[in-house]
């Protein structure tokens, strides 16, 4: 503090003056102590007659009682508090040597609530730091100090939405980790430009998150988004769902218009769901219609007695399926091997058979499942008549062809088959892959 204060010496003795000094008015830059003046001390060009004018060093106060502070420590105590800051009052009292609250309170009843505080402040509420990186009504607004209404929620819901109404948050927030931005930034006084720069731009992104985290809880509130949410749930657990598989695409297809929420209400979520699904039956059943065109009908009340007829021919189809055994395959696989001049020798029972596998042929078609151009006109024969798909014929096949080769190479071997064969198809496939000559009997 004393090096901030200008130091004054006698011309005369040359010691410092702490105190009065008196300056002389007519000799440029000369000053005495009261003891060489009172001894009318002259040298050089001064002369005790001269005038003289008395000057403090700053040891006598300015402010009225109980204010006893020095000029000189008023003077040091506004330069300290610009250099460290206001507010920062431990680093202020420790370099002024007084007490924080002294310090505190001395400082704010002068120079802030005194008269000198309100000649120079213009308001005290004019200087609240204000939001100005977007509009008034922007999609930022308002404030982040603004509090939301709280959430009316039994014990139930808040755990399942892990919700703390003493607090008004929850367990996670959007965007949860946003806080590890700015957890380990620290302002140092030895910073440069580019670093102080950098930090503030960690703090901009984690304002810019915590205006978003409070845009989302707001929206939530105004549209009821959270009863909503509970409302849909106890619905959707008292309705019975009509398959798996269409409960799947309508989660899917909300999944997917969910990003539309923030631009529309709750019941004009709802109202889109509803269109959507309608939409879709509607291309169903113009579908449905197209096929019923394609195969002749033109009024709808044929179209009871075709279905009628449809779902008959899709049972037998199932019944003849089911009702397949080993000797079919085997009366198949010996007509397909019979030599020329066995045909020509037919009985009528034989032609019998023969018959009635091709029209058991006929009632499956696997022709448009993929993998059906890789087998040959046997094993189309074969996978047709038990109701087999081509993909799971090959891979049932390539298994056993390893097997195979394992045991011919004397490993042992555990066998593997594929899901969804029962035991009759496995055997039939075996008992053809056997007279074929890929494998040779177990």
């Amino acid at each position: 503090m004393a090096g901030l204060i200008a130091k004054y010496h006698c011309n005369y003795c040359q010691e410092d003056i702490t105190g009065l000094r008196v300056k002389c008015a007519e000799c440029p830059d000369f000053d005495l102590c009261l003891q060489c003046f009172s001894c009318r001390a002259e040298i050089g060009e001064h002369e005790f007659n001269h005038r003289y004018q008395l000057i403090d060093c700053g040891n006598i106060p300015i402010f009225q009682p109980p204010h006893d502070w020095k000029a000189k420590e008023e003077l040091a105590l506004l330069e300290i508090v610009e250099h460290f800051g206001f507010g920062n009052w431990e680093d202020v009292s420790e370099s002024i040597g007084k007490t924080t609250e002294e310090v505190c309170e001395h400082y704010n009843n002068l120079f802030v609530y005194g008269n000198i505080g309100r000649a120079t402040w213009l308001s005290r509420n004019g200087h609240q730091v204000q939001d100005h990186t977007c509009p008034e009504n922007g999609p930022l607004s308002p404030s982040l100090t603004t509090p939301l209404p709280p959430l009316e929620l039994s014990s139930q819901e808040q755990q399942e939405l892990g919700y703390m109404p003493d607090r008004d948050d929850f367990e996670r927030e959007y965007d949860n980790d946003a806080e590890a931005v700015t957890c380990n930034l620290s302002i140092h006084n030895d910073d440069e430009d580019i670093d102080i720069a950098l930090k503030l731009a960690h703090i901009d992104i984690y304002s810019r998150k915590l205006k978003e985290r409070f845009r989302r809880k707001k929206i939530a509130r105004e549209y009821g988004l959270v009863s909503q949410f509970f409302n849909s749930s106890s619905s959707n657990k008292q309705k019975s769902m009509n398959t798996k598989k269409s409960a799947r695409e309508d989660k899917d297809m909300q999944e997917k218009m969910r990003v539309f929420c923030q631009f529309q209400a709750a019941t004009e979520q709802e109202q889109f769901y509803q269109n959507l699904q309608k939409e879709k039956e509607v291309k169903s059943r113009i579908k449905e219609l197209m096929r019923y065109r394609r195969n002749g009908l033109t009024k709808l009340e044929e179209c009871a007695a075709f279905e009628t007829a449809r779902y008959k021919r899709e049972r037998k189809k199932e019944n003849k399926k089911k009702s397949g055994s080993s000797g079919s395959v085997h009366r198949r696989s010996t007509l397909v091997s019979k030599k020329p001049e066995e045909k020509d020798g037919e009985s009528g029972q034989d032609k019998q058979e023969k018959t009635v596998l091709k029209e058991e042929i006929k009632e499956v078609d696997i022709s448009t499942l993929p993998n059906y151009q890789l087998l040959s006109a046997r094993e189309k024969l074969l996978c047709s008549t038990v109701g087999l798909k081509p993909a799971q014929y090959i891979s049932f096949k390539a298994v056993l062809l390893k097997d195979h080769l394992k045991k011919k190479q004397g490993n042992t071997v555990k066998p593997k088959y594929p899901a969804g064969l029962d035991k009759t198809m496995r055997k039939k496939i075996i008992n053809y892959l056997v007279h074929s000559g890929w494998i040779t009997a177990r």
